[in-house]
């Protein structure tokens, strides 16, 4: 099989109320290229954490090509891969999900694609945990997910009327998942999970109407933003600056420390309000003005146009 080139969409999950259940798939991509080797291993990074991404046998990408391998009942001889990395480490877009998912789609593309987009699926949740970002990563889109009474992982692609900007903001320090979710409690209140219920539901509502007066409702939150706030920096500034500024909504992105408004298509002024609050308090940023992926991992060419044949079976 000749050497294969995946791109993979970033993701924002969460969206406030919906923890662990609803993810999106941005344009903001990483970019891997793989191949069989006889034998070893090879393994050069390029941009995003290329200081600090393993070159070894612990790399995430790695390990997933090895999972697709294992599943088909094959026996990776060697590999050559080289990550090409947009989306920030460790900052609420899922670049983990993403490397994750290159390795896998990656390795069932290097084998003909035996694996379906559900084994795809199954894998991911399995390695990374949760779906909520490895979804999107792989099916593009706005995505909800659940985990069945046998284990199995239940998505969806939801409508949403694609007229908005996601404007993101990614400040200069790091929040691990892990730490994000050792700030959550054991055992929520009835109150907060009605709270969240109704929000979800008044959430989708509007994606799919495009009912924007109800957006700043629907993306409260009551289960995990107000515990990760004292990680995320002046947050509760942020917020108000970027309402001032005229976003829609705002919520953490994923288990941040990025800070996601959802804008109308005249963004720049929101993302710049949000900028100039970190900036006050001595923080750097980074800001991108996205748009939903519709699709998600997928092989490309030496030019980088999208071949969307074989995936998976």
């Amino acid at each position: 099989m000749p050497l294969v080139r995946v791109q993979v969409p970033s993701s924002t999950t969460n969206l406030g109320p919906g923890f662990d259940a609803l993810g999106v798939a941005l344009n903001l991509y990483n970019r891997v290229e793989l191949d069989e080797l006889p034998w070893g291993l090879s393994v050069h990074v390029e941009g995003e954490g290329m200081d600090v991404i393993p070159r070894d046998e612990t790399n995430i990408s790695v390990e997933a090509v090895k999972r697709v391998y294992q599943k088909a009942g094959r026996t990776l001889p060697g590999l050559w891969m080289k990550q090409r990395n947009h989306i920030p480490l460790a900052r609420g877009l899922g670049s983990s999900s993403a490397a994750l998912v290159g390795g896998l789609v990656g390795g069932n593309l290097m084998l003909g694609s035996p694996l379906s987009m559900d084994d795809l699926v199954q894998l991911a949740v399995e390695m990374e945990g949760h779906p909520d970002n490895v979804v999107p990563a792989l099916v593009g889109g706005f995505c909800i997910s659940a985990i069945g009474e046998d284990g199995r992982t239940l998505y969806t692609r939801a409508p949403v009327v694609d007229r908005y900007r996601w404007v993101i903001v990614v400040p200069s320090f790091e929040v691990s998942t892990k730490e994000a979710r050792l700030r959550l409690p054991g055992e929520i209140s009835l109150s907060d999970a009605t709270f969240n219920v109704q929000r979800v539901g008044m959430l989708m509502a509007a994606f799919a109407y495009g009912q924007n007066e109800l957006f700043r409702e629907a993306m409260d939150d009551k289960l995990h933003q107000p515990y990760r706030k004292e990680l995320m920096g002046p947050l509760d500034e942020i917020f108000a600056a970027a309402y001032e500024a005229g976003a829609l909504g705002v919520c953490i992105s994923g288990a941040g420390p990025c800070v996601l408004a959802l804008c109308d298509p005249s963004a720049g002024k929101v993302g710049l309000a949000m900028r100039d609050v970190y900036r006050s308090h001595g923080i750097g940023t980074q800001m991108h003005v996205l748009r939903i992926a519709a699709h998600g991992a997928h092989a490309v060419d030496t030019s980088g146009q999208d071949i969307f044949a074989a995936a998976a079976s």
